[in-house]
């Protein structure tokens, strides 16, 4: 039996085993699988034929020589030699020229399910989300940082409840364990979901390209946020999805308002209406202060001023008369003429005095149609006013809308689907968004 070995001794034996001449300068093809530079400006990629993997490494200088972009999920030919690292004891093919061989069967593979996909209508739907949600769904690892940013970033925005359900979002197991968890919060009847990781290499959000994942977020009845975050290019759950966030902390904020800002926008469409409703009664006012005006100067008591104005004109006019008439009989002979034209005066007094009582009976005839009309014009008027009322229109079960400018609406022209909108009722109001816009015929 041999002497023990030391495993430096083994190490050394392997590399040379490993660094033979049969293992030196050829070509492997294989599909990039992992291509991540160091700060060093090395890199060292992952090659793979869909069965098998080999680490690779490919220094600085071999870095630098390379004429085009190595990206994953790209087909190569590598040129190089086996190596062996003694003190790590870590095997590995050491490039020393790379080339494109064609796109990778892997990415071919994505882009043909992501084009079947996008002809079948699963990219297009775009639900708006709630505005207010009372419990938002979290499916994503308990032990990553995901849950935790999207706590923290609720709790400071908006109160509501969140609710995790654990799964495995890489490796074996993980579409199965991301479809249970949306199927799981659906059964429960959360307002939104988010599902999502901290990021990874394309290898890592293998399990969020799958077309199991993408359908079952299709098919969730709450809308979806993904936010599987830090890849190039976008996963197929980003695209199925209702929204996407890049990141963990970004899908929080599109699942929940900013409080603070949501009560100065209410506090501003409460000003904006208290000052429409001060202009309307305003309006309203000045309108019946001028129909008051003008019902004033035809009123029966604004006639029979006049009227009185004008006895008081006649028997003024019949004074000076009287007066004239004395003062220029200075004979008695005058006096007799006097007389006479007293009789004739008196004559005259009795038949304006008739004059003036028939005018009298006509006017309180006129007074009292007048009194009538115009009392019968101040009933409708009053009543046209009080049907103006906005406030009695809201008690008799009616409510007016106005979008998010304060403007009532009055066609649904002017709505549009997730639109915010304000109903004032007879006791508050309510902020709401459109459903849906369904015009009549």
């Amino acid at each position: 039996m041999d002497a023990p070995l030391s495993v430096s001794q083994f190490n050394r034996m392997v590399k040379q085993l490993v660094e033979c001449d049969r293992l030196s300068d050829i070509i492997i093809v294989g599909e990039l699988k992992e291509y991540r530079p160091a700060s060093s400006g090395h890199v060292y990629p992952v090659l793979t034929d869909g069965t098998s993997v080999i680490n690779c490494s490919l220094f600085r200088n071999v870095v630098s020589r390379l004429n085009f972009q190595p990206k994953v999920g790209m087909k190569v030919e590598a040129f190089g030699s086996a190596s062996y690292y003694e003190p790590s004891g870590k095997f590995s093919f050491n490039i020393r020229g790379m080339k494109p061989a064609g796109e990778g069967d892997e990415k071919r593979k994505l882009e043909e399910l992501k084009l079947r996909l996008m002809e079948e209508g699963l990219f297009d739907r775009k639900r708006p989300l709630p505005r207010y949600p009372v419990t938002i769904g979290v499916v994503t690892s308990r032990t990553g940082a995901v849950i935790k940013d999207i706590v923290d970033t609720a709790r400071k925005r908006f109160p509501a409840n969140i609710l995790l359900v654990s799964a495995k979002v890489q490796g074996d197991g993980a579409p199965e364990s991301i479809i249970e968890g949306i199927r799981s919060l659906n059964s429960y009847g959360v307002d939104i979901i988010i599902v999502g990781r901290g990021g990874g290499s394309a290898d890592d959000l293998k399990a969020f390209n799958t077309e199991m994942v993408a359908r079952a977020m299709f098919e969730s009845p709450a809308p979806t946020i993904s936010a599987v975050g830090h890849a190039t290019d976008k996963s197929i759950t980003d695209l199925v999805a209702d929204r996407y966030a890049e990141t963990p902390t970004a899908a929080a904020m599109l699942a929940t308002a900013d409080l603070d800002a949501e009560r100065d926008r209410i506090e501003s469409l409460d000003r904006r209406i208290r000052d429409n409703m001060r202009t309307s009664m305003s309006v309203r006012d000045r309108e019946l202060k001028l129909s008051s005006s003008r019902l004033e100067a035809r009123s029966p008591v604004s006639v029979l001023k006049m009227q009185s104005a004008n006895l008081k004109v006649v028997s003024e006019r019949a004074d000076d008369v009287i007066m004239n008439i004395l003062t220029s009989c200075k004979h008695s002979s005058d006096i007799m003429d006097m007389r006479f034209d007293l009789r004739r005066l008196a004559d005259y007094v009795i038949a304006s005095s008739a004059k003036v009582d028939d005018l009298s009976e006509s006017m309180d005839s006129a007074m009292n149609m007048v009194t009538e009309r115009f009392g019968n014009r101040l009933e409708n008027i009053s009543a046209r006013l009080e049907s103006l009322d906005p406030e009695r229109v809201l008690h008799r079960g009616y409510s007016y809308i106005t979008d998010g400018t304060g403007r009532t609406v009055t066609s649904v022209g002017s709505l549009t689907e997730g639109s915010e909108i304000l109903v004032r009722m007879r006791d508050g109001r309510a902020v709401a968004a459109v459903k849906d816009v369904i015009r009549n015929g």
